[in-house]
């Protein structure tokens, strides 16, 4: 694109000569041409102005006194913002021309020269100062998107942590329920947010309330998604009170929400256990079969894992029913997501339930807590510490497990 008079007079050149009569040519053959031009008749003199104002471009001979046309290319280059510069020349030997430029020079013209050759020089000089003061201006441009992507994502980082906050502030402590049973947990979710939410609680002086929930997928929908449901499941919902564990999940099921229409669903793992008989009764939709840690080793609750039924969300329609069993005398429930089961080696392949069951049946003299960490410790080393999904344990310990515990 040719330059326009305005913008020929916008830049600034000087001209650095010692002889006087070529100078006063040059300014005069630039002045005629439209630029703005100043002369000197020495380098220190051109030095002094460019560490004062900013030039364009420096039309500098080759030999002068003292400071010679290659030393001034060579300090000109070691300013921040180095002027365009053209070195004049009475010598066109390859080997001169190329010392010229080695010293910084961006151009050369041959003395003598014709002045339409000296203005051509100039003008394709401004052309790659205007591409260079482009190219700064969309720097500068894409550097403030990037400063203010910056922020988005810092303070994005920061409403991540106080919401993953939040969702640990959700999850129960290791803590004593009635009758003295006690729940144990373990929680590593595999990003800032986790799919996963669960809880134990007292329903009243007899019952307890547990579930474990995962949402399918990762980050924040998933875990906006466990929030919502986790507020249905709260211990604080009437429906509790019922004891009817059929109605709970039903509900839950009927207000089950996939506001993206993404085909979001949710497996769930809920209970009621009677702590002075032992009896528990749970619904599995779509969940890993819980586990039984007894003295003889480990067991599933439903061995053939055919109790397993459709996940929350899938069919509105569905009417789900519970099993029962009995937590016998020093006998621990554990529930788990499939995070801490489905995770890959890369050279062994998945972690799988049978080695999860053996790893527990080895450890299962293990104090709970110290159980649950062996756990989270073999998957952990198992993924090659490469987090790949949300690992969540919940170990609820009777009364005469901990008697047993405590001897």
């Amino acid at each position: 694109m040719p330059l326009t008079l305005k913008l020929i007079s916008q830049h600034k050149i000087i001209v650095v000569e010692d002889c006087y009569s070529e100078r006063c040519l040059l300014l005069t053959l630039l002045e005629s041409m439209g630029f703005t031009a100043q002369g000197f008749s020495n380098a220190q003199e051109a030095i002094e102005l460019l560490q004062r104002e900013h030039v364009d471009m420096v039309i500098t001979d080759w030999m002068m006194p003292k400071i010679s046309g290659i030393e001034l290319c060579k300090t000109i280059k070691s300013m921040p913002c180095s002027p365009y510069t053209i070195l004049l020349t009475g010598n066109s030997q390859n080997a001169h021309l190329i010392e010229g430029i080695e010293s910084g020079a961006d151009d050369f013209i041959a003395k003598p020269f014709h002045s339409g050759v000296l203005k051509v020089r100039i003008l394709a000089g401004l052309r790659i100062i205007a591409m260079q003061q482009k190219l700064e201006s969309h720097n500068q441009a894409l550097n403030n998107m990037l400063l203010k992507e910056q922020g988005y994502l810092n303070n994005l980082k920061h409403d991540l942590s106080l919401a993953a906050q939040l969702q640990r502030a959700l999850l129960p402590k290791n803590s004593d329920l009635s009758q003295g049973w006690r729940v144990t947990t373990e929680f590593k979710p595999a990003q800032d947010l986790a799919g996963d939410l669960f809880q134990c609680f007292n329903i009243d002086k007899q019952h307890i309330g547990f579930y474990l929930l995962d949402v399918s997928g990762h980050g924040t929908a998933a875990s906006m998604l466990s929030f919502t449901l986790a507020h249905h499941l709260s211990s604080s919902q009437q429906i509790w009170q019922s004891l009817d564990l059929a109605q709970i999940t039903n509900k839950l099921n009927r207000e089950f929400d996939d506001p993206e229409q993404c085909g979001r669903f949710a497996t769930l793992l809920i209970g009621i256990a009677d702590t002075n008989s032992g009896e528990v009764e749970i619904i599995n939709a779509g969940h890993p079969s819980p586990i039984i840690v007894g003295p003889q080793g480990a067991r599933f609750v439903d061995d053939n894992h055919l109790g397993s039924q459709l996940p929350i969300g899938i069919n509105k329609q569905h009417s789900y029913h519970s099993q029962h069993f009995t937590l016998e005398k020093e006998e621990q429930l554990l529930l788990y997501s499939d995070g801490i089961y489905e995770c890959r080696n890369s050279k062994f392949g998945s972690f799988g339930l049978a080695k999860l069951l053996k790893n527990i049946s080895d450890a299962r003299e293990l104090p709970a807590e110290k159980l649950l960490h062996y756990l989270s410790y073999s998957t952990e080393l198992w993924q090659e510490k490469q987090a790949q999904d949300d690992i969540s344990l919940m170990l609820i310990s009777t009364t005469t497990h901990l008697a047993h515990c405590d001897s």
